[in-house]
């Protein structure tokens, strides 16, 4: 099936109806999820989200040729055309894709047949499925759907920021510039794709995650299957994705523990050397196990496919290939985490297309600087590993920063696979400490 993307008298009357009841989750949202500081820019967040989003699709669509979104969406429609003839079969392809037994047995000339690079390869057809729930409610409208994805995009972000300002005192400008106005995120994870999944996602697990931590622990069951569903969606997203957002929750838990002991500083230093220890053991065998190796063969094939295949042009870095040993991964991860975090830079051949992105990377290595000749530099570190949220957004980020490095070899592949790492990041940078101790 090749769908033709365009804005018709129906798309306009579908468009504009769902337009209306977004406007009206607005109203309520930002009545009922508030914060002083941060209100009078809800609507402005949510209007730059939807143009980065509007953009995203017209530079895949007019620029690029149609690229991954088309597919997605060619993909996504397919499934929609299926549920309408047959939704039972739409279940059980939901449910489960039997590639063994070819793509036409769901698929037909009714329905048409989805793209089969996406259809073969696991983790895009599973954000296809996902996309495909979207183009049913909105009857096949393409950018109806692009404006519930970036709405939703907002809307996670915004209940996020919200909590971290009234609950964790996070500056009203830190959390704006991370989680509203970062060029490469709002470009990369509010349209239809992969990615923004990714990132709805990560934001809404963070924020079910602290809930249940210290913000509100209520609802302990109906959060508990939130999470479950939310992480399984992750996992056949991006495998690693889903480690990124659990490990470091556990070692959260660990640290809002270890702050009862603060009146207590010998029982602290006690608990610190034995979690250290445990930590540090658990690294260990985290690299060492059978689920890191699979992770690194998996990012060995994409690192090779994205390198020889002659379909994938553009600006590209050279990485060395591990073949899982620990000690190779451990000699890798500086190199992996900097071209993640910090490239491409203003001195690196790329082109125009990434000068919003070089110079997004020069802010961040302003940002590093003033934070690490910081005079209390070392009083900020402890503090991140004594606050629940920074610890979690300090793990997350390297574990991100790290696959995203290794993995991409293209720098396409890297600005957007990094996006869901660079607000944790910018919050570390940026978070005044004297503001609120960790409670």
């Amino acid at each position: 099936m090749n769908t033709s993307i365009s804005l018709s008298i129906l798309d306009l009357l579908i468009l504009s109806l769902y337009l209306l009841g977004i406007i009206a989750i607005n109203v309520r949202l930002k009545r009922s999820i508030n914060s002083k500081e941060l209100n009078r820019f809800y609507y402005l967040g949510w209007l730059y989200k939807v143009v980065f989003s509007l953009l995203f699709a017209l530079v895949y669509l007019y620029v690029l040729g149609g690229g991954d979104i088309n597919a997605y969406w060619d993909g996504a429609s397919c499934l929609a055309e299926l549920f309408y003839n047959d939704p039972n079969s739409y279940l059980a392809e939901i449910i489960q894709t039997k590639r063994d037994m070819g793509i036409a047995y769901h698929f037909n000339s009714t329905t048409g047949f989805p793209p089969g690079w996406i259809w073969r390869e696991e983790e895009a057809w599973v954000a296809t499925k996902i996309i495909s729930v979207f183009a049913i409610i909105t009857f096949n409208s393409f950018w109806t759907a692009t404006l519930i994805l970036a709405s939703i995009a907002f809307w996670v972000s915004w209940i996020l920021a919200v909590k971290l300002n009234n609950e964790e005192k996070m500056s009203r400008n830190s959390l704006l510039f991370a989680f509203f106005f970062l060029p490469s995120v709002s470009f990369w994870c509010s349209g239809i794709s992969k990615d923004s999944l990714a990132y709805i996602l990560s934001l809404f697990l963070v924020f079910q995650f602290f809930n249940l931590l210290k913000w509100k622990r209520n609802k302990i069951i109906f959060r508990l299957l939130l999470l479950s569903i939310s992480l399984f969606m992750v996992y056949y997203l991006r495998h690693y994705l889903a480690y990124a957002l659990l490990v470091p929750f556990l070692l959260a838990i660990f640290a809002r523990f270890g702050n009862r002991f603060t009146e207590r500083p010998i029982l602290l230093w006690g608990y610190r050397i034995i979690l250290y220890f445990t930590v540090a053991v658990s690294f260990v065998a985290v690299i060492s196990s059978n689920q890191t190796k699979q992770l690194i063969v998996e990012a060995n094939i994409t690192k090779s496919d994205f390198s020889k295949n002659p379909i994938y042009s553009g600006a590209k870095y050279e990485i060395p290939t591990s073949s899982g040993n620990p000690v190779e991964l451990i000699a890798l991860f500086p190199l992996a985490l900097f071209t993640a975090l910090f490239r491409p830079s203003v001195l690196d051949p790329v082109g125009g297309s990434f000068i919003i992105n070089q110079l997004e990377s020069a802010i961040l290595i302003l940002l590093v600087l003033r934070f690490i000749f910081n005079r209390k530099f070392l009083n900020n570190i402890n503090r991140i590993f004594r606050h629940e949220f920074m610890l979690y957004a300090l793990i997350f980020m390297l574990i991100v920063g790290f696959m995203a490095g290794y993995s991409s070899i293209l720098y396409g592949v890297l600005v957007r696979i990094r996006a869901i790492a660079l607000p944790f990041l910018v919050l570390l940078l940026t978070y005044d400490f004297k503001l609120k101790e960790s409670t």
